[in-house]
């Protein structure tokens, strides 16, 4: 059994040092700002993550999309969770992000929302191995700041991708990986 000072221990993601193990998951229509905060203010946060945005409103300076990535200096550390189907908008998306001082990008393949599958994206990009490692290596080439990935086991039961993707973003140089 572990002891309480090594549940609480510190943990490292890239070249970030976040203060516990415990994550705020994105969730669409939670994780805002005013909602961060105050799970901030009550302590024990080890990094947050924003709701999923659309790489090519970002990039659009849609209003909603800059809600959505709103923060404030006691907001951190915090990821972007980027989401699209092609690796250069991507790509463009996470270097804006990183110009911008956000401290993390996470790429979003595990939505199975129509509203994103239908456009490529989300849990969709998981379903072709190439299509999805090429999207991944052109964003961490793209930022110096980590990138994760928040993925499904795969689409459905006859459709478990996961291990291969994973093994395959660990060599392309993800800094995390959550299934």
């Amino acid at each position: 059994m572990q002891s309480a000072s090594q549940q609480d221990a510190s943990i490292r993601i890239g070249n970030r040092e976040l203060p516990s193990r415990y994550f705020l998951a994105p969730l669409a229509g939670y994780t805002h700002l005013a909602f961060r905060r105050a799970l901030r203010e009550l302590g024990g946060l080890g990094l947050a993550t924003t709701d999923l945005v659309q790489a090519t409103s970002l990039l659009a300076k849609n209003p909603k999309s800059l809600d959505l990535i709103a923060t404030h200096e006691d907001d951190k550390p915090l990821s972007i969770q980027i989401f699209g189907s092609k690796p250069d908008l991507l790509s463009r998306a996470a270097k804006w992000l990183e110009d911008h001082d956000y401290q993390g990008v996470d790429i979003n393949m595990g939505c199975p929302m129509a509203k994103i599958t239908s456009q490529g994206g989300g849990a969709r990009i998981a379903c072709e191995f190439d299509t999805a490692s090429e999207l991944v290596e052109t964003v961490v080439n793209a930022v110096d700041i980590p990138v994760t990935v928040k993925m499904r086991l795969g689409w459905d039961r006859d459709s478990i991708t996961a291990p291969e993707l994973a093994t395959e973003f660990a060599r392309i140089g993800v800094a995390a990986i959550t299934i």
